[in-house]
């Protein structure tokens, strides 16, 4: 009898396994903000049915295609700048793309030697500058500066963890990251110090808001500095009929924690507001507008 019971409790676990469905999230480099932010959601909202996995990807571009394109990952986190920037390449594919959570906003970065005379934006003319790696949200932004402000300086790509070293063996005059403050390759960091960034422009440009980094953000900031936020989401395909209640679900049990994760989450958890869905430009998918303001209601 008890070989029976054990029999039966294996077939029972077996099936319960089985039944699970693993679902992937792009979020980007392991040393960005959206990294952490997505292993929180992760550990808050996988149970029995659903297996969150946090997919490490080449950041907003990337995520977009992996959307789009890879059955492995159902959601990505994409700044509105990438987005912009893709909708202009490929406006067929950009209307298949639509937000489900308004995230946290991410500041633009610009590091330099603490002795550099770079000072401004405008001093990158022929610097060599780390843009990021290729489609992530650091070099995208990078792109609409340089265009925005003519701006001609010599741009680097490769991965954002090798980025720092770069800077510290002067292969590289500065560096742009695009990242949710604080990020967490600047926590440990002496020897440099962040430019502040302004240009009319980029004032005039619909995706950037001004906003400041406040001093003591990093341990190397000696005053706060000017610069730009972008707006960042999580999105999915844009599914009609399909995964309604899959949407419903993962958005519902965000804005339901959403207190938990700020107190106990990644610090930029208090900057996510998910009434900010109706604010935020892009298109926003029915399921996930739905979910959220179900998920008010009963607060």
């Amino acid at each position: 009898m008890k070989k029976l019971f054990m029999l039966a409790a294996a077939v029972l676990l077996s099936v319960s396994a089985q039944a699970q469905t693993t679902v992937g999230i792009g979020s980007g480099q392991k040393t960005g903000t959206n990294f952490p932010m997505t292993e929180d959601i992760v550990k808050t909202c996988s149970n029995a049915q659903v297996q969150y996995r946090n997919v490490v990807t080449d950041g907003a571009l990337d995520n977009i295609f992996r959307i789009y394109g890879d059955k492995t990952v159902q959601y990505g986190i994409i700044d509105e700048a990438a987005l912009v920037y893709q909708q202009g390449l490929d406006p067929k594919m950009m209307d298949r793309i639509q937000m489900v959570f308004p995230f946290f906003s991410m500041e633009l970065h610009l590091a330099v030697p603490e002795n550099s005379p770079i000072r401004s934006i405008s001093d990158l003319q022929g610097k060599r500058v780390y843009e990021g790696a290729e489609g992530s949200s650091t070099w995208v932004s990078t792109q609409v500066v340089k265009s925005l402000i003519g701006a001609s300086w010599q741009g680097q790509s490769f991965s954002q963890t090798e980025a720092i070293n770069a800077l510290a063996k002067g292969q590289v005059d500065a560096i742009f990251v695009v990242a949710g403050k604080p990020a967490g390759m600047f926590s440990n960091l002496q020897g440099v110090r962040l430019v502040p960034i302004s240009h009319p422009k980029l004032d005039s440009f619909g995706y950037y808001t001004k906003t400041m980094i406040p001093n003591g953000t990093y341990p190397f900031m000696k005053t706060s500095v000017q610069t730009y936020k972008v707006n960042n989401i999580i999105a999915t395909y844009a599914f009609k009929n399909q995964y309604q209640k899959e949407i419903g679900d993962f958005v519902g049990c965000i804005a339901h924690n959403i207190e938990t994760l700020q107190r106990n989450g990644h610090p930029k958890w208090r900057d996510v507001d998910p009434l900010d869905i109706d604010r935020i430009k892009w298109q926003a998918h029915p399921a996930a507008v739905a979910a959220i303001k179900r998920e008010l209601k009963r607060k």
